[in-house]
């Protein structure tokens, strides 16, 4: 499940992944709020969240999200570089933290989750 409010980044998501074997998309959502709404109904097994967003941020999501559900995979994708945050974000429980200009690291780990 893809949660970004670029239909941009979304679409080139969807693209991307169609083509990893194994992998099915289950959703995507355009803000923080709609997002945290479709995980906990989709509960999917990898969540790709942007941090910044309208409505919610995504480590606001993430931290609902790790509330009520440790076993789920949770990517942060962002365009934001900051040390800091990275941090911010490992401590409130994501598994990783990905830079949005490195596609090629997002599609590798979600290649080896769904292999798992």
């Amino acid at each position: 499940m893809f949660v970004d409010d670029s239909v941009l980044i979304r679409e080139h998501l969807k693209r991307a992944f169609a083509q990893i074997e194994g992998c099915t998309l289950i959703g995507m959502a355009v803000d923080g709020e709609e997002g945290l709404r479709m995980i906990r109904a989709l509960l999917p097994n990898i969540v790709v969240l942007d941090i910044s967003m309208p409505h919610r941020t995504g480590i606001e999501v993430l931290r609902e999200i790790r509330k009520e559900n440790s076993e789920m995979l949770i990517i942060m994708f962002t365009s934001d570089h900051s040390v800091i945050l990275k941090e911010v974000c490992l401590e409130a429980g994501a598994n990783y933290y990905v830079d949005k200009t490195n596609l090629q690291e997002l599609i590798d780990i979600c290649s080896d989750q769904v292999k798992k």
